[in-house]
């Protein structure tokens, strides 16, 4: 890598020096107006492993305690293992607002920016030169998913809500737009609207009670 991430960098040369090969996949989930949540995902084939756990293997290259220090209440991890690749899986801690989600990234030197106005949002990561990796990675990607559908974008491929980068083909910028989900919004409001109105009319139509002869 030119500018090796620098949790990531722990893995990496572990990995590295295990297997000779890392996948690298960065997740950005834009759930509403200052509501985001991030991942990072380490790994590499389990048979390039030849039988050996991986685990163990991570236990002796890794300073796990250092790795807690770095992490520093921003992320959670978990190990990886799919059958088909063991790793690492680093999830933000919380739900965070943009300010917090650039500020956890910032721990693997990842410039990540999501902004919004109003009605669309926005991500943006610079490109070659700041998140340029080399030969050494086998996968390295950015995934962004919207809360509606994707509007712009550069590079990278869509599918459904997510707009996915390859930062081994390289772009001098990343960056996506999509829209809120306002058709949820709507269906909250309309519902609620409908439930009232039953009960208006409910009411209006009940058969009344007969009063007592006298």
């Amino acid at each position: 890598m030119k500018k090796i991430f620098s949790v990531i960098a722990l893995f990496f040369t572990a990995i590295l020096a295990l297997s000779g090969c890392v996948n690298m996949n960065v997740g950005v989930d834009i759930q509403g107006t200052d509501k985001v949540t991030g991942s990072v995902e380490v790994t590499t084939a389990k048979e390039s492993l030849q039988g050996l756990d991986f685990k163990d293997l991570m236990a002796q290259q890794v300073d796990m305690s250092k790795l807690d220090s770095m992490l520093a209440g921003q992320w959670t991890y978990t190990e990886v293992n799919d059958g088909e690749n063991v790793g690492i899986r680093f999830d933000t801690a919380k739900t965070m607002n943009y300010t917090e989600l650039a500020d956890a990234f910032s721990v693997f030197n990842i410039p990540v920016t999501v902004t919004d106005n109003g009605k669309e949002f926005t991500f943006t990561m610079p490109g070659s030169g700041q998140t340029a990796v080399d030969s050494s990675f086998t996968e390295a990607k950015v995934a962004v998913s919207f809360p509606g559908s994707v509007v712009s974008h550069s590079a990278g491929e869509v599918e459904h809500n997510t707009v996915t980068f390859d930062l081994i083909e390289g772009a001098e910028v990343y960056t996506a737009t999509g829209k809120a989900n306002h058709a949820l919004f709507y269906s909250i409001v309309f519902g609620g609207a409908l439930l009232v109105l039953t009960f208006v009319f409910a009411g209006a139509f009940a058969p009344k009670a007969n009063k007592d002869a006298h």
